[in-house]
């Protein structure tokens, strides 16, 4: 029996801009076997509602329809199609799917094909935007109550809480989901539009003319193909640095020329060859993990030959830094720093007395790194331990270019320096070493800190020193 399709649309949308869609698939129904289609129509602009609603609220419109005999959700039985906020959306739900239903046993996941059009999968410069007195005045407006889903905005914005634990749910959960069967599924297909909005909106919304973006989401914010570095400063002169992969097969990551954020999803004037709907036709009849993995390799090779295009828009990745303490409390006010070093840079550069000698020596290319490398830095509105880094992979390299040259073999490396949260209270981050970041995740493991189109989780951990003025022991 073939596959049902099911629909979910993002934030501040409705099931009616899926429409067009659903008719083009319904047209091409004699090739590819569709019997059901169905679209998804959540609320995403009431402030109270949360990830965990919309998930729980599909998974009981879903229960219905398995009661009435309309859908089955027998393992690998249904197909998914969602764009922007829908990726999040359906990533929480299959989450509390595999622990609420399934009971761990991934041999029942639902879904087969997942197929995400520029998913906000970590999030979007524009997010924070959209809690602004602007936005619930022209976006919320009178029909939403001025309301613009404040909940649902904050998982959205880059770097958030929700979208770093969500990770740790598929991503980082120490089993491989993507696909847990590779016969079966599920298989994971992102598509991310090249063209922004132009500088007119980026007038209004800083980022919809952003460089790596579709005009809403980034690239690399899409992606799925993420790795985890993990910074345990609780010894501050001896950090333990762990590198982590995830057990996922890496996405299918598909680079569609020309289309922004809306343009991606077909719309009333779409035909049968719209690019997007020709790729969905492509990735609904891969059938096991071996021909996934040949359309991966092909869409690689396509975003590659388009890279090399004359005037194409550079790559960029970002990387996104948690910080806590070894009670696992939120540091939010912190500094990070990057510098090129090389080896003999071996005490922290907050050591005042030893800055010269230590950075001097490389401050012309560490100015390149934070002037041409570093692209964007964003704090979480709510939680300033969460920080997100937008990074131009193409200045990256062609400053390694410069590295490789010098016979001392400099490199990049983070620093860290955090105030002490109360009196008596302190992190030692004046004691701290430099963390290696371009030497890390080496050639064995195939991965690299930077990786164009790629999102980096960075888990650091430092040490609370509580004086004996905060608490003693007296004999």
């Amino acid at each position: 029996m073939p596959n049902s399709i099911l629909i979910i649309h993002g934030w501040s949308d409705n099931y009616k801009s899926f429409e067009p869609l659903k008719y083009l698939l319904q047209a091409q129904n004699s090739q590819t076997h569709i019997t059901d289609i169905w679209l998804g129509d959540y609320e995403s602009m009431q402030d109270d509602v949360t990830f965990d609603d919309l998930s729980q609220g599909l998974q009981e419109r879903l229960d219905d329809l398995v009661t009435k005999q309309q859908i089955t959700l027998k393992p690998f039985s249904l197909d998914i199609i969602v764009h922007s906020t829908g990726g999040p959306v359906v990533r929480n739900w299959l989450s509390h799917y595999f622990s609420d239903v399934c009971k761990g046993d991934l041999t029942q996941c639902p879904v087969r094909h997942f197929i995400m059009l520029a998913p906000a999968n970590f999030g979007s410069r524009l997010a924070a935007q959209g809690k602004s007195a602007l936005a619930k005045l022209f976006k919320g407006g009178l029909e939403n109550g001025f309301q613009t889903g404040r909940h649902i905005l904050e998982g959205l914005e880059l770097g958030s809480p929700f979208s770093w634990e969500l990770a740790h749910c598929d991503l980082f959960s120490g089993h491989k989901i993507y696909p847990c069967d590779a016969d079966k599924g599920p298989f994971i297909y992102i598509l991310s539009g090249t063209e922004t909005y132009g500088a007119l909106k980026g007038l209004v919304a800083t980022g919809a003319n952003e460089p790596g973006s579709d005009g809403t989401v980034r690239a690399a914010a899409a992606s799925l193909d993420s790795i985890k570095l993990e910074i345990n400063f609780s010894e501050p002169s001896k950090p333990q640095i762990i590198a982590l992969s995830q057990l996922n097969d890496p996405p299918a990551f598909k680079l569609v020329e020309g289309l922004n954020h809306s343009t991606i999803v077909p719309d009333t004037e779409a035909t049968l060859q719209h690019p997007t709907f020709t790729i969905i036709q492509t990735c609904l009849a891969i059938k096991n993990a071996s021909e996934h993995q040949a359309l991966r390799f092909k869409f690689l090779r396509e975003n590659n030959a388009l890279y090399q295009k004359p005037g194409f828009v550079n790559r960029y990745q970002q990387f996104v830094v948690r910080v806590q303490d070894n009670m696992k409390n939120a540091v939010a006010d912190y500094r990070l720093d990057f510098h090129v070093i090389d080896d003999e840079s071996t005490p922290s550069s907050w050591q005042k007395q030893t800055i010269p000698k230590q950075l001097e020596k490389y401050a012309n290319y560490t100015a390149e790194l934070i002037d041409k490398v570093i692209s964007d830095v964003q704090k979480h509105s709510i939680d300033a331990s969460y920080r997100t880094f937008f990074i131009n992979i193409d200045a990256y390299e062609a400053l390694v270019d410069e590295l490789n040259s010098i016979a001392d073999k400099p490199y990049i490396a983070m620093n860290l320096d955090a105030m002490p949260p109360a009196p008596g209270v302190s992190y030692r981050t004046d004691e701290l070493k430099y963390a290696p970041l371009n030497k890390l995740f080496s050639d064995k493991t195939g991965k690299h800190f930077f990786k164009e189109n790629t999102t980096t989780l960075v888990d650091i951990r430092l040490h609370l020193n509580v004086a004996d003025n905060v608490f003693n022991l007296i004999e």
